[in-house]
């Protein structure tokens, strides 16, 4: 394939000016100039007149404007959004819309339609609905405005430069003009060009097509099929044929990115599968940009502005901990990411998010302060900027925008002198972005730093940031994006009737008729059908080899081939005649290796996790081996409010205080109903007041309160059940019994209550979740601490135990195994013949289950797959995934040791 196309390299030669249809192909036609010159062994020239249509509109006004022939102020879109903004906000009846930008957006875009189709007197004078009157409307007072400002939008752009021409102020091309890659000429783009003709500019319009050796149409039985098909036939394409360079385009790339890049990962670049793998190192990229803001160094620069206005959500502090870009080295990595892990996740808050000044109070109190100096320097610092820029009063944008330099360089925003390319071409985008948002004074108003910080991230949505091309041998792009390109072979994907052409869309905002009069896009089905026959025609004529596919079974059901692929001499073939049959995947025989490794014995003190060992022990040895002998545990996630564990202990604390006061039954029923409100209300406040303590809004405050009622409708009928119960007094409540013993452990308790009762003492377990005697069943008990305290009590003194169920409505109660009467009205029925019995099976299920912990017995056999697994933090360990267990009974064995199972 020639670097320049013949055509477009004499015109250049004669001193035309190329103007593309796309930045994309602009770019390509540059780089294959300087490519050709490096070829015919130049050693320098001068840049090629080259450029996107757009690019081209402002330099010719920006000369008119040098040149004293034009004093219109040229508007960048986010100028022009500000103007729309302006405009509907003084629109009485627009009033009940909390904020306008996305209308504003709306009509700007409506605009454009407008002047690309030279509709402005149509508009004038067209009937329509409310929606449309209002936007003439507006229209009209756009238009007002920027005649009084000295405004110019840049849909209007066109007509003004052909009122130049017309004048002869404008500086005209000597060698003429190029046209290229243009699918479709705007009326505005034709009165212009026009209008350069009659002025004796030569104006041509170059449609560079390659000699079609062959044109395919593939047929895919799905849309995944049909994905990896394209991908193993460009690597056999590329093997055959190295330093070609291919096209791959797809209609809707946008919503297709991550599943695209994916399957060519695994098939172009498998190398790139490991993490360690710099992505711009692959044989494929995408033209298609991406919003600045989605950066992740751009992502940390906005946090880190937003800490300004307020506190920041957890999640979002956690992001910036971690990031490479706030403040980062090699040496704190791991304290930070401990601190959040350990520290951050760990503390208690109402709400899940920080603000500047307690991340800074976190880090000064934390344990692990010595390690992560450059982190708390850095905070310092952007507590002085951040304190200064919260007493400052409205400020100009530009002032705005040195201000949030000053505070991302306190903060040690960036990478320093590790920076990649890519990460250099952000940030000089990010530069320009503020540039922009400074552009923003052109109306003199003075704005506030939250006004300043939300326009600045509207810019960045707005701003498409694609890193400079490696010119890598396979380019992934749209169908409009390929105009103006020629390549050694296309593959046009999703050519299917059901998503090719695209649907295009009507303007809610202008009137039908005009629309359909002007021949704007989306109201004339035929008109579209025939623009998308142009395009796949001229993708047709962009390659050597052209390859058309579709999958017969889409996302939106079965389809054919597109329409527009008629008349195009397709030779039609399906997925398997095209490639060999893919190699099956070599599956290497399992190696063995024999585990006679022990592990190590056990110290001889205190276990930490209390009977939660035995309770993961029971559910899965692994899980118990990782959580407690390797001390893996999962990273805590962070929700609004109390948690269901928080809730719980809540729960815990208030029936501690409440029977450290009545202490018995008989004193319960003393009370009158008003002085047992009383009562009930004080416990709740005491257990609630270590959460009130964190209130610091009005929302806290409403959540505290809240909380106050569920628990008084909790606790109110709980009492009647204590009431219906035999005669009791409470002799130990949330009491400790470290260094018990059962089998090798040693563990430390804590026992909710032991109640005295005519039948013994009952040990009680405060449960707000769902619980059933079953549970303290079977070989692997779900929920052992009960039978633990049953095992560790003295025999003779023990009458029973029980969950008390403090949960609303019927499962509100108390389920337990008693020795006999007067210790539960409604005991469950033994399993065994006696108490004692189950007492002393328990002791022998506990036992065994204490010495495979100790012995490190840590095979990965979730007691009950999935159920077991839902909710275990382990799983990134173990790897346990369904397929291996679906012939998996209750209590199958997967695996035999970590080593085995991938642990």
């Amino acid at each position: 394939m020639e670097l320049l196309p013949v055509e477009i390299a004499e015109a250049l030669e004669r001193g035309a000016t190329v103007v593309t249809g796309n930045q994309r192909a602009a770019r390509a036609l540059r780089r294959g100039f300087d490519q050709r010159n490096k070829t015919r062994g130049l050693a320098s020239w001068a840049p090629p007149p080259v450029m996107a249509w757009d690019a081209w509109m402002a330099a010719l006004w920006q000369g008119l404007v040098i040149e004293g022939h034009a004093a219109q102020m040229l508007l960048n879109r986010t100028q022009e959004h500000v103007v729309w903004r302006t405009i509907l906000e003084a629109d009485e009846e627009l009033a009940s819309l909390r904020t306008v930008d996305a209308l504003a957006e709306m009509v700007a875009d409506a605009w454009r339609l407008v002047c690309r189709y030279e509709g402005q007197r149509r508009l004038r004078g067209a009937d329509g609905s409310a929606d449309t009157r209002a936007f003439q409307r507006w229209a009209r007072t756009f238009e007002r405005l920027c005649m009084a400002e000295g405004f110019l939008a840049q849909a209007q752009l066109e007509e003004a430069l052909r009122g130049a021409v017309e004048k002869g102020g404008v500086g005209l091309p000597a060698g003429g003009v190029v046209l290229v890659g243009f699918d479709a000429i705007t009326p505005a783009q034709r009165k212009l060009v026009e209008a350069l003709r009659s002025a004796g500019v030569e104006v041509e319009e170059l449609r560079p097509g390659v000699y079609t050796a062959r044109r395919l149409l593939v047929e895919a039985a799905d849309e995944q099929e049909e994905l990896r098909v394209v991908a193993r036939w460009v690597r056999e394409f590329l093997e055959e044929q190295p330093g070609a360079k291919v096209a791959v385009i797809v209609p809707g790339l946008e919503t297709q990115r991550r599943e695209i890049d994916r399957v060519f990962r695994e098939v172009l670049a498998p190398e790139l599968e490991d993490i360690r793998a710099r992505n711009e190192a692959g044989p494929y990229e995408f033209s298609l940009g991406f919003a600045l803001a989605e950066t992740p160094m751009v992502a940390t620069a906005l946090d880190l502005l937003r800490w300004v206005v307020g506190a920041l959500p957890l999640e979002k502090v956690s992001g910036l901990l971690l990031s490479r870009y706030f403040a980062m080295t090699s040496d704190e990595r791991g304290a930070r990411a401990e601190f959040d892990a350990f520290e951050l996740r760990k503390a208690r808050m109402l709400r899940p998010e920080i603000s500047l000044e307690g991340l800074f109070a976190a880090v000064s109190g934390s344990k692990r302060k010595a390690k992560l100096s450059r982190l708390s320097g850095a905070l310092r610092a952007m507590r002085v900027v951040t304190n200064r820029l919260q007493g400052m009063t409205a400020r100009t944008n530009a002032e705005w925008a040195a201000e949030m330099r000053e505070l991302l360089e306190a903060a040690a925003w960036g990478t320093g002198a590790g920076e990649t390319s890519v990460e250099f071409q952000t940030r000089r985008k990010w530069e320009s972005a503020l540039d922009e948002l400074a552009t923003l004074d052109f109306d003199g108003v003075q704005v506030e730093f939250a006004q300043a910080l939300e326009a600045l991230e509207r810019i960045a949505r707005q701003t498409t940031f694609a890193p400079e091309s490696r010119d890598a041998p396979v380019q992934v792009m749209g169908p409009l994006e390929a105009a103006g390109g020629s390549f050694d072979a296309v593959w046009f994907l999703r050519a299917g009737d059901l998503s090719w052409p695209a649907v295009a869309a009507a303007s809610p905002l202008l009137p039908w008729a005009m629309q359909r009069e002007l021949g704007m896009p989306g109201v004339d089905a035929a008109r579209d059908a025939e623009q998308g026959r142009r395009v796949t025609e001229r993708v047709a004529a962009s390659a050597k080899t052209v390859v058309f596919s579709y999958a017969k079974e889409s996302a939106d059901g079965r389809q054919r081939a597109s329409q527009v692929l008629e008349g195009l001499a397709l030779e039609e073939t399906t997925a398997a005649e095209l490639l060999a049959p893919e190699s099956a995947r070599v599956i290497v025989d399992l190696e063995e290796v024999e585990d006679d490794g022990t592990v190590a014995a056990l110290p001889d003190q205190v276990i930490r996790g209390g009977a939660a060992v035995l309770q993961s022990q029971a559910a899965c040895g692994f899980r118990a081996f990782a959580e407690h002998r390797l001390g893996s545990t999962e990273l805590e996630s962070i929700e609004l409010g109390m948690d269901a564990l928080e809730s719980g202990i809540v729960v815990h604390r208030v029936m501690e205080i409440f029977w450290g006061q009545v202490k018995t039954q008989d004193a319960l029923r003393a009370m009158t109903l008003t002085e047992r409100e009383e009562v009930l209300d004080a416990v709740i406040g005491e257990g609630l007041r270590k959460i009130a303590q964190l209130s610091a809004s009005d929302w806290d405050d409403a959540y505290v309160t809240m909380q106050r009622e569920r628990l008084r409708r909790l606790l109110r009928p709980w009492l009647e059940h204590e009431l219906a119960r035999p005669k009791f007094a409470v002799n130990q409540r949330e009491e400790k019994a470290d260094n018990v013993q059962i089998g090798p452990l040693h563990l430390n308790l804590r026992v909710d209550r032991v109640d005295e009762t005519e039948g013994g003492e009952l040990v009680i377990d405060y449960k707000t979740g769902r619980v059933s005697t079953s549970d303290w069943l079977s070989e692997r008990p779900d929920a052992p601490q009960l039978p633990l305290y049953a095992v560790l009590s003295d025999a003779a003194r023990l009458g029973g135990v029980a969950f008390a169920r403090l949960r609303v409505g019927k499962e509100m109660g108390w389920k337990g195994f008693v020795a006999g009467d007067g210790v539960l009205l409604k005991p469950d029925r033994l399993k065994t013949e006696t108490f004692a019995a189950q007492v002393e099976e328990w002791h022998k299920v506990l036992t065994r289950l204490a010495e495979q912990f100790a012995a490190g017995e840590a095979g990965v056999r979730p007691k009950s797959y999935p159920k077991t697994c839902t909710y275990c933090g382990q799983r990134l360990l173990c790897r346990v995934v369904g397929e291996n267990l679906e012939e998996t009974e209750d209590e199958g064995e997967i695996g035999d040791s970590p080593g085995v199972s991938g642990g």
